[in-house]
C-alpha cells in the first residue's frame, strides 16, 4: 500500500483552504479552518492538511498530530462535519494508508447523533473513545425574519432579555484592546471561581483570540449596566454558523438578566450578517441535567432552542498494536500530563 502523508498547513492558502472546507462540509466547524490552525502554533500539536477521494470528490479534512508517549503519533480529525457512510469508508481506506509511525486517528464528527453514521463506523473497525468536546449543545436556528427567530425562543428567554432592557442592560461590541481583554480574563475568572470548574490557562484564551482577531472571524461583546461590564463574550465565525465561544459573568445580581439581552444582542448581528446557526456549546447531558454542577447553563442556554443537540460520539482507528497501550495508559497519562501543566492534552 502507498504511504500517504498529509501535508503541513501552509498560511499562505489560508482563504483557499476555508473555500474548500466550507464548500464540502456542512455547517463546517471553525476547528477545521486555517485560523484554528494558527492557533496550535507552537503546541505540541501540528496542523496537516488531507484531500480524502470520496465518491469521485475531494474531502478537505485538517488533521492535527500529536506524539503521545509509549505509543506512537495520533492524528486528530477534530470537529469535522458533512460525513456519510461513504465518507467513513473513505476515511478508513486513507487512514490505513498513514505512516506507519501513525497508531491511530480519532474522529470527532460535528453533527447531530445518527446511528447509521455510528453503526459506518463501528463497522470499519472504529471504536468507540472519550470525547476532547462536548457531546451536547444548543444550536440557535437563526433562518427566517427576526420575529421568526424569536419566536422560536422559549417564553423565559424573551421575559428575561426584555426586562434586562427595562433595567437599562445595554450591549456594545468592542474591539480587543489591552483594557478590553484584561476585563474578559476577569470576568471568566469569576466564572471560574464561582463553579470550581476546569478551565484552560488565560494564555489559551489568549491565544485563540488574538489569531480570530486578527482573522476577522472573532469578536468581544460585552454587557453594560451602570457604566460597569456584567457579562462578555466571544464569538466566533465561520461561514454561516458561529459559536459562543468564551464568556465571563458577574453573579452579584442575576435578577439583572444580563446574559440574556447580550445574547439576543448578538444573535440580531449574527442575522443581518447572514449567520443562520449559532451555537451556544457546552450543556449537561439531558437525562441527568439537574444533577450536574452546571445545570444553571442547562436553564440559559435552552431557553433559546425547542430542543438541545446530541452530536455523535468520538471514535478511534485503531492502526497497530500500539493503540492497545495507548487505551490501557493513555486516561491517566493525559490526566498526569494536565496535572504538570494545567492544560488539557487535547
Amino acid at each position: 500500500m502507498t504511504v500517504i502523508e498529509p501535508a503541513p498547513a501552509r498560511p499562505d492558502d489560508a482563504e483557499a483552504w476555508d473555500a474548500e472546507v466550507l464548500a464540502a462540509q456542512a455547517r463546517a466547524h471553525y476547528m477545521q479552518s486555517s485560523a484554528w490552525a494558527r492557533t496550535r502554533a507552537g503546541s505540541p500539536w501540528t496542523a496537516l492538511r488531507d484531500r480524502i477521494p470520496v465518491d469521485g470528490t475531494d474531502y478537505p479534512v485538517q488533521l492535527f498530530a500529536r506524539k503521545a508517549p509509549l505509543a506512537g503519533t495520533i492524528y486528530h480529525a477534530a470537529r469535522i462535519a458533512g460525513v456519510t457512510p461513504a465518507h467513513v469508508a473513505a476515511l478508513t481506506e486513507r487512514a490505513r494508508s498513514y505512516p506507519k509511525g501513525v497508531f491511530a486517528v480519532k474522529a470527532e464528527v460535528f453533527q447531530e447523533y445518527d446511528q447509521t453514521l455510528v453503526d459506518a463506523f463501528e463497522a470499519a473497525g472504529w471504536v468507540r473513545t472519550v470525547s476532547s468536546q462536548y457531546e451536547h449543545a444548543v444550536m440557535v436556528d437563526l433562518s427566517g425574519s427576526l420575529d421568526e427567530v424569536s419566536a422560536r425562543f422559549k417564553k423565559r428567554a424573551r421575559n428575561s432579555y426584555r426586562s434586562a432592557a427595562k433595567q437599562g442592560v445595554t450591549i456594545d461590541e468592542v474591539p480587543m484592546t489591552p483594557e478590553s481583554i484584561a476585563r474578559m480574563h476577569v470576568l471568566i475568572d469569576e466564572v471560574r471561581e464561582r463553579t470550581g470548574g476546569y478551565f484552560r490557562p488565560h494564555s489559551y484564551f489568549q491565544r485563540i483570540w488574538d489569531v480570530y482577531d486578527a482573522e476577522g472571524q472573532g469578536r468581544f461583546f460585552y454587557a453594560m449596566h451602570e457604566g460597569e461590564s456584567v457579562a462578555s463574550a466571544f464569538v466566533i465565525r465561520f461561514g454561516d454558523t458561529a459559536w459562543y465561544k468564551d464568556a465571563g459573568s458577574q453573579r452579584e445580581n442575576p435578577k439583572l438578566f444580563a446574559p440574556y439581552a447580550m445574547q439576543w444582542a448578538i444573535m440580531q448581528r449574527l442575522h443581518e450578517e447572514g449567520v443562520t446557526g449559532y451555537e451556544l456549546a457546552n450543556i449537561p447531558d439531558p437525562a441527568s441535567w439537574e444533577d450536574s454542577d452546571i445545570r444553571g447553563l442547562y436553564v440559559f442556554k435552552t431557553a433559546w432552542a425547542p430542543e438541545p443537540v446530541r452530536y455523535m460520539p468520538s471514535f478511534e482507528l485503531p492502526l497497530n498494536g500500539r493503540y492497545a497501550l495507548w487505551q490501557r495508559a493513555g486516561r491517566y497519562l493525559r490526566a498526569l500530563y494536565t496535572r504538570r501543566t494545567k492544560d488539557a492534552w487535547y
